[in-house]
């Protein structure tokens, strides 16, 4: 039990101490973000300078007003949360507030660690606007061009072996420090490995390596790194790193109201990413595909689904809970901002929702001009769950293996003017039954009363129409023309249009054709046929019918088979066996059971008891004059994405961040920064114009890659550079604004950003120029001066040890215990999976399973992660996250010990040695070989064989039988080789 509470006080004072970690910066963005926002909704209307009677004598609308308090005295006490007045308000223990509901949990959390964080608040009584001119200091170095200088001179020429290098020697010359020795063979070959593809290499591979350097080091090294950029792991490795950027996760995770939907078709971003890494995808190309993907000509139907699938970069985020939030359309928008600002151009300009960027050259007019353009795309992320309290349901994109037709749809918003003939053309096909139904119908049963006229047909709304076939018919037909007003979306079945079956038998034994609503996103507005609640069978069409459309239906029973057409296209066709059993009954535009009734229109009704030949089909509908359907190919797929709003339209400025208080329009735009820092007319968005019809997200990705934009290249230059090297030229990747680190060699930055976009934005010659640079191939080893002279290695002279990331550490657990699977997982755990995985509370359901792909294939679902990557880092998915955190907590030398998984593969590492006919040296020697991919000494075999000694003589009384307390043995000596420091880390 002590031991128990020993870990969990060392636990606490973890995780306080990494909430302590987060800089000035990132503690104002969460205030902005978090804390203000609910300030301004919930609580300034009485505790603010605007209040017409300030409630408890407390403001809150300054820094000095939270900290000075009310009547109650202070109300908020730094560091100490459950002592802080305002946290046993919100949490109700005594005060409640705000007064007519409590916030949610998870606000009430940002709360807590906000004030455990330090309370930190950068807000004034009265803070004057910053204006910007044309002699803004060093602090805005990012928003100014990038300056192309020639190579400094250095003293050691014979030293660099690409431009890059006399940068780095240069700086280094200067400060009087010379860079260590070059890494030995081994070492570079492990970190090249590691850099490139996120694995190690294989002894074998290490020992071909070797010589190769020894005869000739630079073509051994151009070899190596061809072939691994080469190798489809190389998009599995640098795919991963994107992924934090854009937040990539498979589920909603905490709406605020403890609930968390899955995404089932996330995972085919993941798969575009990979791909896109693979082919390397030009990054102007890349990033254009990703906001704009749905805006770009296709010459292939591939083609064409990669770029829909692309654009859930945009849909994939976390979202707030739609409940009791009249923002969440803007929330989505926000975060839209967010991610294209931030991991595009490293600004975060999402804080000027509320108010001017307190910091960065950003107001709140630019923010709107932003909001324009994503509030004129619409957001397709599916059904989140069928909880509508999480998310609203909407479409998806459908993804096609053929091009679909390019034929203009036809318009059929009107009521179709029929021949004078079309009557008498049906009659000829000598139907049981035929009702016009512009007038009351003489042989069909209308409760209540509808009403007709001559050019609408019948008018529906809550109407059941019943009938009789009055003959047995197991083949029968029938054929109408009708019109749906009702949304698509709006229900869980949009509406049932024909049954035959027995009225009000709750089981619907019988043939029922409706339009498929909210309760099945891929059938959302397609035809299916069902056969009742005891077969339970149905099939579906693949069109999407448009509501206020007139549409003409043939639907043909015959024995088990079924057709219907649609606009004189066969839509649906397959086995479908009858139920309907002796019942002549049928019902029209409304279920059997009187479920999901057809609110719209119904024309030139016709009963056949017969099946009708197609041909007859087909003629009931061009005997109309009627244009033909548009006959989609079948989906294969469905994917996440954004697409243009029938009308887009400008932002009205949110007072305060909410859509409660408007202001003025604003036209959609791009970002007035670069005009107002530096002057330069040429760096404005002025030239890229929004055209009214369109959101601006074109334009946007035009704006965003001209390749003379002061951020875009350089943003994705640091980001390679923080890969390859453990840290950024500037240190906050995400953060190139006043806030953010400067540039450690400024020149450098702009010298490989400019190299990067003249080498056609292609991210594997980048790396390749990198890693064949002699700053990339030091060794990390150097002496004690160098260490104290630049301790954090800002200035290079060194290269840095790093720890293996979650997911490298896995893929290597796999990989040297014989056990990965290198190719692509098809799908995800929750391709099927269209659920909350966290409700009712208390119930969460564990959707992960066993895999032996690599750790990018396993499901990420926000606040639910897979738990052989949980405890080393691994990012929420909430947030852009370029730089991951690097922490040291007791819960991973726990998980080294005590994970399933690390157990399971160091026992099959250990059967797979144990079944060789070797000694027990041999043994110990094969497993460092493989694990570490080295040589043994001498030294750690003795030590290694007299642990295996001590541990064998150790479980001789638990486990009696040789050969399985052996196997145990082994399996423990693999197991410590596995969480050895030399395992874990890459020199």
């Amino acid at each position: 039990m002590h031991r128990i509470q020993l870990t969990s006080v060392l636990l606490v004072f973890a995780s306080l101490a990494s909430l302590k970690t987060l800089r000035a910066d990132e503690q104002q963005l969460f205030f902005e973000s978090k804390i203000r926002p609910v300030l301004i909704e919930h609580c300034y209307k009485c505790h603010s300078g605007d209040s017409e009677n300030i409630g408890g004598g407390l403001l809150i609308d300054s820094r000095d007003g939270i900290l000075s308090g009310g009547q109650s005295g202070p109300v908020l006490l730094s560091g100490r949360p459950d002592e802080s007045l305002i946290i046993q308000a919100l949490r109700y223990e005594d005060l409640e507030m705000p007064p007519d509901a409590p916030l949610p949990e998870k606000v009430i959390n940002d709360f807590v660690k906000w004030i455990s964080l330090g309370a930190s608040d950068p807000r004034m009584i009265e803070v004057p606007p910053k204006t910007f001119g044309n002699s803004e200091n060093e602090a805005l170095w990012s928003f100014h061009p990038r300056q192309v200088l020639s190579l400094p001179p250095v003293k050691d020429s014979s030293w660099p072996r690409d431009a890059m290098d006399q940068f780095v020697l240069s700086r280094l010359e200067e400060t009087g420090l010379t860079p260590t020795h070059d890494a030995d063979p081994r070492s570079l070959l492990r970190r090249l490995y590691y850099d490139l593809i996120g694995l190690p290499p294989t002894l074998e591979q290490v020992e071909t390596f070797v010589p190769d350097y020894q005869r000739n080091a630079s073509t051994a090294i151009v070899s190596v790194v061809d072939s691994l950029l080469a190798s489809p792991q190389f998009g599995v490795r640098w795919g991963r790193h994107w992924l934090d950027v854009a937040r990539f996760g498979e589920s909603n995770g905490d709406d605020g109201l403890g609930r968390n939907a899955t995404f089932p078709h996330a995972w085919r971003y993941r798969d575009y990413v990979v791909d896109a890494f693979n082919k390397d995808l030009p990054y102007d190309r890349f990033l254009t595909e990703q906001i704009a993907g749905d805006l770009l000509p296709a010459e292939t139907a591939q083609q064409r689904n990669q770029q829909l699938t692309a654009t859930g970069f945009l849909a994939i985020s976390s979202k707030p809970a739609a409940a009791m939030n009249s923002d969440f359309a803007m929330d989505v928008v926000d975060d839209q901002i967010n991610v294209v600002c931030t991991a595009v151009l490293g600004l975060s300009v999402a804080c000027a929702r509320c108010h001017d960027h307190k910091h960065d050259p950003i107001p709140t007019r630019d923010y709107y001009a932003l909001a324009g353009i994503f509030s004129s795309t619409e957001t397709l992320y599916g059904a989140a769950g069928n909880e509508k309290l999480t998310a609203p349901p909407t479409p998806l994109h459908e993804l096609h293996s053929t091009f679909t037709s390019q034929e203009p749809r036809p318009d059929r918003s009107s009521p179709p003017k029929f021949p004078a003939n079309y009557s008498q053309e049906i009659d000829a096909l000598e139907p049981v039954l035929h009702e016009k139904l512009d007038i009351a119908p003489e042989r069909l049963l209308v409760q209540p009363h509808a009403r007709y006229t001559e050019n609408e047909f019948a008018l529906l709304k809550d109407t059941t129409i019943t009938g009789s076939f009055g003959a047995a018919a197991d083949s029968y037909s029938v054929a109408f023309w009708f019109r749906n007003l009702a949304k698509n979306n709006a229900k869980p079945i949009t509406a049932y249009l024909f049954s035959r079956a027995a009225l009000e038998n709750k089981e619907l034994p019988g043939d029922h054709l409706g339009i498929g609503g909210n309760h099945d996103s891929e059938r959302t507005g397609k035809l299916f046929v069902f056969n009742g609640n005891s077969s339970k069978k149905s099939i579906a069409g693949t069109t999407v019918i448009a509501p206020q459309s007139w549409n003409h239906i043939v639907f043909v029973r015959q024995g088990k088979q079924t057709k219907v057409f649609l606009n004189g296209q066969l839509e649906i066709e397959g086995e479908l066996p009858p139920t309907f059993g002796n019942s002549l009954e049928f019902s029209l535009a409304i279920r059997s059971d009187k479920f999901a009734p057809l609110e719209g229109n119904l024309a030139e009704f016709s009963l056949f008891a017969r099946a009708i030949s197609d041909e007859d089909a087909l003629h009931l509908h061009s005997a109309s004059g009627q244009p033909r359907g548009v006959r989609p190919s079948p989906a294969q797929g469905y994917a996440m994405g954004v697409r243009e709003k029938a009308k887009p339209a400008d932002s009205k400025v949110h007072i305060n961040g909410l859509g409660s208080k408007l202001g003025d329009s604003v036209p959609r735009g791009m970002l007035s920064a670069y005009r107002s820092v530096i002057g330069d007319e040429n760096s404005t968005s002025d030239e890229f114009r929004i055209h009214e019809k369109s959101s601006g997200r074109l334009e946007l990705t035009q704006w965003v890659t001209r390749a003379d934009h002061p951020q875009t290249a350089r943003v994705m230059v640091n980001r390679v550079w923080l890969h390859l090297f453990g840290q950024g030229i500037v240190a906050t990747p995400d953060d190139f604004g006043v806030y953010g680190s400067r540039p450690s060699h400024p020149e450098l930055l702009d010298h490989l950003a400019e190299r990067f976009v003249q080498d056609g934005w292609s991210i594997k010659k980048l790396i390749r120029a990198i890693v064949l640079s002699r700053t990339y191939q030091l060794s990390s080893q150097c002496d004690l001066q160098l260490q104290s002279a630049d301790p954090d290695n800002r200035l290079l002279a060194r290269h840095s040890r790093r720890r293996l990331d979650a997911e490298s550490l896995r893929d290597s657990m796999l990989q040297v215990c014989g056990n990965i699977d290198y190719a692509p997982q098809l799908g995800s755990a929750i391709d099927k999976k269209d659920q909350l995985i966290s409700w009712p509370p208390g119930e969460a359901t564990d959707l992960h399973r066993e895999s032996n792909h690599r750790s990018l294939y396993l499901c990420r679902l926000r606040h639910a992660p897979p738990k052989e990557l949980a405890a080393f880092d691994l990012p929420t998915g909430v947030e852009v996250m370029g730089n991951r955190d690097r922490t040291t907590l007791p819960t991973q030398a726990l998980f080294l010990l005590n994970s399933d998984f690390v157990i399971r593969q160091a026992q099959h590492l250990a059967e797979r040695v144990h079944l060789l006919p070797l000694d027990d040296e041999e043994r110990v020697k094969l497993l460092i070989s493989v694990t570490l991919q080295r040589h043994s000494g001498a030294a750690e075999i003795a030590r290694s064989l007299a642990y295996i000694r001590s541990t064998d003589e150790a479980l001789a009384d638990e486990i009696t039988e040789p050969s399985q307390r052996h196997l145990r043995v082994w399996a423990s000596y693999s197991q410590g080789l596995l969480a050895t420091n030399e395992f874990r880390y890459v020199d």
